[in-house]
């Protein structure tokens, strides 16, 4: 499967901005990154306009939204496996870390990842069910993000 972010432009046109050959992901990775609203990279962020394909090409429209803002708590990851991070949504400059998943990449890997972008309520280890807000793909930390809202 090859993946093509597109940038749209200020005249509505697209131009390739991030692309990932044929291999180098699997199929999950492809479709959790297509659930996810946002994305970061180069210290970006970007948001998720559409979701598109043409033969064998999947595209990702993105807009670019300014410098990605630092939230307390982060954690840039190696190589060690997938993360899940379920963030609190409090305001938009206040979302507190509530639990950090490690799913093991030889495992059901990116599967496990969709399974939660999926749900609009997931079960956040140690807190319960939350209602889901929207999804996040850091690529400078190496992991995903759930924004979430606590349930009453």
């Amino acid at each position: 499967m090859h993946l093509t972010y597109y940038l749209q432009k200020d005249d509505q046109s697209y131009e390739a901005f991030y692309t990932y050959k044929e291999g180098a992901m699997d199929a999950n990775e492809v479709y959790a990154r297509q659930l996810c609203e946002y994305f970061i990279v180069n210290g970006s962020q970007y948001r998720l306009l559409s979701n598109e394909m043409d033969g064998n090409e999947e595209m990702l429209i993105i807009e670019h939204l300014g410098a990605a803002a630092a939230l307390p708590g982060e954690i840039f990851y190696k190589n060690e496996g997938i993360h899940l991070e379920f963030r609190e949504y409090l305001s938009p400059s206040h979302m507190p870390l509530l639990y950090t998943l490690q799913i093991n990449p030889y495992g059901r890997g990116h599967w496990e990842v969709i399974r939660y972008l999926l749900k609009d309520y997931v079960d956040v280890p140690t807190i319960g069910i939350c209602k889901r807000d929207s999804a996040e793909l850091d690529e400078d930390r190496r992991c995903y993000v759930l924004y979430v809202t606590r349930t009453v």
